[in-house]
């Protein structure tokens, strides 16, 4: 089975860098990869090849939202995937997500929702309670069509942008709490993947069958990095 490998730019690359790394991963082997590049909304057109994703959408279709932009007019644009509920983006507004994300599969597009507790919680043992919670709101009332599924990816709010990863064991044991959730809420189609500091040096540790891909952030931007976490799925 192909592994998902979603890269999540953010605002690292200028247009000329966006360029140069395009460039490169062009001559990257991923016959056995379904590679999702999210770009910032300027570099669109550079990965135009590629599978691209969008970082966050809004929910409404049209109005006087300045800054906004709809998972409509992504769509519209040929995007096919898009991030949702990412930590980064969410301002701590969990029924947001919940109109983001049925916006997104209105306007045909793949959400990529993401769920994780913060290091407090994990502190406190909390981390059941906490994604049950956040997966509850973001999926209430929320159907899927045949032709539809849904990404769900793990990652740990305290991780992101870090130097270290949760272990095999700890991911294992929430994806697996994940899957029992979604299951029980009745949905059917969707993959599982973590996110959270992967990068070259701890993917071969981390890399198990429960996991059907990864969400990358700062190790995406960079080609040896993505070259080495390809190399090492492969």
């Amino acid at each position: 089975m192909k592994k998902i490998l979603v890269c999540n730019q953010k605002m690292y690359l200028t247009l000329d860098e966006a360029r140069q790394l395009k460039s490169q991963m062009d001559f990257l082997n991923t016959s056995n990869i379904d590679l999702i590049v999210c770009p910032s909304y300027l570099n669109y057109d550079v990965f135009k090849e590629y599978d691209l994703g969008a970082q966050d959408s809004f929910y409404e279709d049209k109005g006087p939202y300045t800054g906004k932009i709809s998972a409509y007019d992504l769509s519209l644009r040929g995007i096919k995937y898009c991030l949702v509920g990412h930590f980064e983006t969410k301002d701590y507004d969990e029924k947001m997500v919940n109109l983001k994300l049925k916006s997104i599969l209105k306007n045909s597009m793949t959400p990529i929702l993401c769920v994780g507790e913060t290091k407090i919680d994990r502190e406190l043992r909390r981390t059941p309670e906490v994604i049950k919670k956040q997966l509850e709101i973001a999926l209430k009332d929320v159907k899927l069509d045949d032709y539809q599924q849904l990404y769900i990816a793990y990652e740990p709010t305290y991780l992101i942008s870090g130097k270290n990863s949760l272990s095999k064991n700890e991911i294992i044991d929430v994806i697996n709490y994940i899957k029992k959730i979604i299951d029980y809420m009745g949905i059917k189609k969707y993959k599982l993947l973590y996110g959270g500091s992967v990068n070259s040096q701890n993917i071969n540790s981390i890399t198990n069958d429960n996991i059907d891909g990864f969400l990358l952030g700062l190790s995406s931007v960079s080609f040896d990095e993505l070259k080495k976490i390809i190399e090492c799925i492969k």
